[in-house]
């Protein structure tokens, strides 16, 4: 059987109940891919047993790796990427789809163009009130303003790293890359537990261009397990402070010029406040740990904040006494 030169990396971590469907999503492809590399993250439910037997029944190159400690999904993609010796490399999320064209097309724009590092598609959003076609890429940026047309059809990011630095516009589960920029960027950063896949993306953009198509090439699903908790929202808003304050500080192996740069500075301060309101919902404790944990021991950078945003402090005293928003 003819198969495409990419390999695709599933981090997984119980979807006992998803997994099969998302493993259907890529046998369904017009071509299939070299190998899957499905990275467990210590599931506690039987998500491994069913990839096997599901694999074992279809005859499909399947590999299943258990990892020993939960260390997150950047972990478990860096696992697949270091496993994989194919020339792309292709993420798809354990709870979501590809369509059948998504990996020939996305192969096919890189054999199409030696200066791309990676291409991507847009995505449906599939939520449990319906159906949202181009949910993901579409709705965050303006096409003429940060994109030129290739005569192929497809298109290119004019600056990725400027676009990426204002959104994280890229849906992963459409996305396709070259194994060996990946390896020389370092992989994702593995100690980010949310907005990885950004700063990955990030990575990959000082070292070619980005092609797309507008098509939707993945099914993106919205769920109970997937939809944002307060707890959540705060986790997920610390972590982008941390990326732009990584950035900044130029921790992270990403070259910003000066104009890249004043647009990151601008960003953390709304990201400050982003993250104050999240963390306030979790109550006045939570709201002085978490200032404390951030910005260390010593009271003046807490205090400021306190003084700079007596709203959230107003609100987390108000989560603190029963109050509901």
């Amino acid at each position: 059987m003819k198969t495409l030169d990419v390999s695709v990396v599933v981090p997984t971590y119980n979807r006992e109940k998803l997994i099969v469907r998302t493993l259907e999503s890529i046998r369904n492809q017009r071509v299939w891919p070299s190998v899957v590399f499905m990275v467990d993250d210590c599931s506690t439910d039987r998500t491994c047993e069913i990839a096997r037997d599901w694999a074992h029944r279809h005859e499909f190159p399947l590999e299943v790796i258990e990892s020993s400690v939960n260390g997150g999904a950047a972990v478990a993609r860096n696992k697949g990427i270091a496993l994989a010796r194919s020339r792309y490399i292709a993420f798809l999320d354990s709870d979501d789809e590809h369509l059948p064209n998504t990996l020939e097309t996305l192969c096919f724009a890189l054999d199409a163009h030696d200066d791309a590092v990676l291409s991507f598609g847009d995505a449906t959003v599939v939520t449990p009130s319906g159906v949202i076609p181009h949910g993901l890429f579409a709705p965050r940026v303006q096409l003429g303003a940060v994109a030129d047309t290739l005569p192929d059809g497809l298109h290119t990011l004019r600056n990725a790293t400027t676009t990426l630095l204002a959104a994280s516009i890229i849906p992963t589960s459409a996305t396709c890359f070259r194994r060996d920029s990946a390896v020389e960027v370092g992989m994702m950063p593995s100690d980010f537990r949310s907005g990885e896949d950004w700063l990955f993306f990030l990575r990959l953009s000082q070292r070619g261009d980005f092609v797309f198509s507008t098509s939707d090439l993945a099914l993106h699903h919205r769920h109970d397990d997937n939809l944002t908790s307060p707890r959540a929202g705060e986790f997920m808003a610390r972590e982008k402070l941390r990326g732009f304050l990584g950035l900044l500080g130029g921790q992270l192996d990403i070259s910003l010029d000066r104009e890249q740069q004043s647009r990151v500075a601008a960003m953390l301060a709304d990201q400050w406040a982003v993250w104050r309101y999240h963390l306030s919902t979790l109550g006045l404790t939570a709201y002085w740990r978490g200032l404390r944990s951030v910005l260390g021991r010593s009271c003046g950078g807490w205090i400021q904040h306190m003084s700079a945003d007596p709203k959230s402090l107003a609100r987390a005293v108000w989560y603190s006494l029963g109050g509901r928003a």
